[in-house]
C-alpha cells in the first residue's frame, strides 16, 4: 500500500515533502540501534573550551535503501506513484538506521575521543587549537 505525499510548512517558510507511513511503520521489525543519550554526549566535553559544530542537510536523503525493498517506502500524489531510492523521514527505523551509519563512518574519530554525533549534528571538540585545527 502507497503512502500519502504531502506538505509541511518549516518554520524559514520553506515546504517539507512528508509521506505518512504510519501504516508502513506498524508493520515494519524495529531498529534496536541505540540514539546516544544526550547527558552522555555532554558528559564527554568535559575539559573542552574550543569546538566546531557541523548540521549535515537532509541527513537520511544520505542513505540509500536496501535494493528490492524500494517498493515499501512508495508514496502517491496527483502525479502518481513514486519508489524512492533513498530513506525519508518518517520511516520509523530512519533514525537508527542514520545513527549507526554515522557511528561507522566516523568511528575512528569517535573512538578518539573528540567527535560526538547526534543524527545530522557532529561536534569537533578540544582543549588545544593547533590540536583542533588540524
Amino acid at each position: 500500500m502507497a503512502s500519502p505525499f504531502f506538505f509541511v510548512s518549516k518554520k524559514d517558510g520553506t515546504l517539507r515533502p512528508c509521506q505518512d507511513y504510519r501504516y508502513l511503520n506498524e508493520g515494519t521489525v524495529k531498529n534496536a540501534y541505540p540514539l546516544p543519550l544526550i547527558g552522555e554526549l555532554v558528559d564527554r566535553l568535559k575539559g573542552a573550551t574550543i569546538f566546531s559544530k557541523f548540521d549535515l542537510r537532509s541527513g537520511y536523503n544520505n542513505v540509500r535503501i536496501k535494493d528490492g525493498h524500494q517498493w515499501k517506502a512508495a508514496f502517491k500524489c496527483s502525479k502518481g506513484l513514486y519508489e524512492p531510492t533513498v530513506m525519508f523521514f518518517g520511516l520509523c527505523n530512519s533514525p537508527a538506521t542514520f545513527q549507526a551509519m554515522m557511528n561507522d563512518l566516523f568511528k575512528d574519530m569517535l573512538d578518539e575521543g573528540w567527535l560526538v554525533i547526534y543524527m545530522d549534528d557532529l561536534l569537533l571538540f578540544s582543549s588545544d587549537l593547533r590540536i583542533h585545527q588540524q
